[in-house]
């Protein structure tokens, strides 16, 4: 079953001109945590568009409420919503097949 749901923007790995991959997170109370990545969904020029709008955001050090190691990501301020189909969550809290469908500045649509 496909599930759609929205995820803050923490990071992004780029590539020449746009994003290769996006980082996700979720705010759970006073905790923010990791919840996956993406690196499907978008096309070249929607990548070059996603990339523009991160780059305005781009935070020295990662937004979690526990550091994870990403050696290649950008970290950004979570201002940024990234609606999110995936198939399902692992046991350790994961999105699994997740694919990129559209992005969000400010609140959360619910």
């Amino acid at each position: 079953m496909v599930q759609r749901e929205q995820f803050l923007v923490i990071g992004f790995i780029k590539e020449p001109g746009g994003v290769a991959a996006l980082y996700f997170g979720r705010q759970d109370g006073k905790e923010r945590r990791y919840v996956g990545k993406a690196g499907t969904g978008w096309t070249r020029t929607k990548s070059a568009e996603i990339r523009k709008a991160l780059d305005t955001v781009v935070s020295p050090k990662q937004k979690l409420t526990q550091t994870i190691k990403k050696p290649k990501a950008t970290w950004v301020e979570p201002k940024f919503y990234a609606d999110i189909e995936y198939r399902d969550i692992t046991s350790e809290g994961l999105l699994r097949a997740s694919s990129f469908k559209g992005l969000t500045k400010g609140t959360r649509r619910s």
